[in-house]
């Protein structure tokens, strides 16, 4: 059985989340990623791993087309979220992004209150009918974030004077209250210290419970601890994809084993 027909009866299984086929993406002349297949799974945690410029951050762009922000690029093949093709014209970006949240590598929270950080998907959605339903989603979404005893005293207060993990969690807060399915997160720890980032870890491992985490980082040891799935992308190929134990302990292909032992990278 090949790759393709093994997508295509996990994806009837119900099993792949975002299964992705020949994806190919160009930023001008530049070949920057080519023919990725990988489906991606539901409630749990697949990890991006790879030297920079390799190309992970890139196909992390392309499953809620944040590409589509970037003039010169082009995305070729087909993700599907759910057997939907998330580039089928009829498909409204903004729509998608409520469904596929991104959380950034500096936490950037809007210049507002910590509430109206939160509230701004669920408003411009029209999730909500009135204020307490507003509250209420506020309230859940910091409660997932694991930051909610820490603000619950100044909803007021502007988001942008919180530290910089706590900065991160609202920006977590931000993305999942939106309901969304999926949540990426493109090396969301790298401007956080240690402390701040094992917050964070613990966080992405309770979200797992309730959404597909993908993950971008440089940190192999990150991977490790985070992830149940990953994939080591290199000069803008998917080279090998698995369960992260087997990656880090038994890879298939000498490229990934000449990055985890630190050869190349």
């Amino acid at each position: 059985m090949d790759g393709m027909q093994r997508m295509e009866q996990e994806l009837a299984a119900g099993i792949a989340k975002i299964s992705a086929r020949g994806v190919q993406v160009w930023y001008g002349q530049n070949h920057a990623l080519r023919d990725v297949d990988v489906e991606i799974l539901d409630r749990s945690v697949t990890a991006f791993i790879g030297p920079s410029g390799c190309g992970k951050s890139t196909f992390l762009r392309c499953l809620n087309r944040m590409n589509d922000t970037v003039a010169s690029a082009r995305v070729g093949g087909k993700i599907l979220l759910d057997g939907e093709d998330i580039y089928d014209p009829r498909v409204d970006p903004v729509q998608l992004r409520a469904k596929v949240g991104m959380v950034f590598q500096k936490p950037n929270p809007f210049p507002k209150s910590i509430y109206d950080n939160v509230a701004y998907g669920p408003r411009i959605h029209g999730m909500t009918r009135n204020k307490a339903e507003l509250d209420e989603i506020v309230e859940t979404s910091l409660r997932k974030a694991a930051l909610w005893n820490e603000v619950k005293d100044r909803l007021d207060a502007p988001g942008t004077g919180l530290s910089g993990g706590q900065q991160q969690r609202l920006c977590i807060a931000r993305a999942v209250a939106t309901a969304p399915e999926v949540l990426l997160m493109d090396e969301p720890c790298s401007a956080l210290d240690p402390i701040a980032t094992a917050q964070v870890e613990e966080l992405i491992d309770d979200l797992r419970a309730s959404f597909s985490v993908v993950i971008v980082t440089h940190s192999m040891q990150q991977a490790a601890r985070v992830s149940q799935k990953t994939a080591f992308f290199h000069l803008g190929n998917l080279v090998e994809y698995g369960e992260t134990a087997q990656i880090f302990t038994n890879p298939k292909d000498p490229r990934t084993e000449s990055y985890i032992t630190g050869r190349i990278g």
